[in-house]
């Protein structure tokens, strides 16, 4: 399968990454190739696919889990003593509008 420029574009803007004209055209053979790979790895599957088991299928039993521990941890001083704490929590700058 090929893959065009516009379909790099369309990438770029979805990832939000620019990229010159040089830079594209230099990752359409890396992209035919990653699909070629898929590809093939997707044609290597025939016939019945029951026995494969899912990656959800490999659970642990409860009885196999650790009871949960409470310890001591650092105490809030020394955890805040090295940022501008205020009232003991870290200030984070807001992202999202």
């Amino acid at each position: 399968m090929s893959i065009s420029q516009k379909e790099i574009q369309t990438l770029a803007r979805l990832s939000r990454l620019e990229f010159s004209e040089e830079e594209q055209e230099k990752f359409i053979p890396d992209f035919e190739e990653i699909i070629a790979f898929a590809d093939r790895i997707n044609g290597e599957v025939v016939g019945d696919t029951s026995s494969i088991k899912e990656v959800a299928a490999r659970t642990i039993a409860w009885e196999d889990l650790r009871e949960d521990e409470v310890t001591d941890s650092l105490p809030n001083e020394k955890i805040t003593s090295n940022v501008e704490a205020q009232d003991g929590y870290f200030p984070v700058r807001r992202v999202v509008k």
